[in-house]
């Protein structure tokens, strides 16, 4: 794909933003950092207004509370409950109810469903992620990082 995430979301105030965005931005993952730098650094000058649900915060905890990395766990809460022009979104019951219509019109797992319905409950005009399973969803734009890497 031509240009940068930057330009693609750009036109878009609101943005929800995938677990693996996380995982690749605190853990300077080679391949994307570069992509979810651009991303974040858009976040942080306040061009995009970004959020998730807390089922993030649930799944990039799990791999550093299993290895004991008490420092990641503390950066990946500084970054997710901290950050500014960021914030996670709690799931209630009108996410639940439109995750279940995504799952069953879609067969995505649960947990793709509940965050593709947190960004459509409040209002995201697109979704970044690298799970290009999801990129046959219709009902918002679908940002794929791996569509930025040169």
């Amino acid at each position: 794909m031509n240009g940068t995430i930057v330009e693609r979301i750009r036109r878009n105030a609101r943005v929800c933003v995938d677990s693996m965005t996380f995982i690749y931005f605190i853990e300077a993952h080679q391949q994307y950092l570069p992509v979810v730098r651009d991303l974040f650094w858009m976040i942080d000058q306040g061009m995009i207004n970004a959020f998730s649900s807390y089922l993030t915060l649930l799944e990039v905890l799990v791999q550093p509370l299993k290895e004991n990395r008490v420092d990641l766990v503390n950066e990946y809460k500084s970054i997710l409950l901290g950050a500014s022009g960021f914030q996670l979104l709690p799931i209630n019951g009108d996410i639940a109810e439109r995750g279940a219509e995504i799952r069953a019109r879609y067969g995505f797992r649960t947990p793709d469903a509940l965050q593709l319905a947190t960004a459509l409950c409040n209002g995201a005009g697109a979704f970044v992620t690298n799970d290009t399973r999801l990129r046959r969803f219709r009902e918002l734009e679908v940002v794929l990082l791996e569509d930025f890497v040169v």
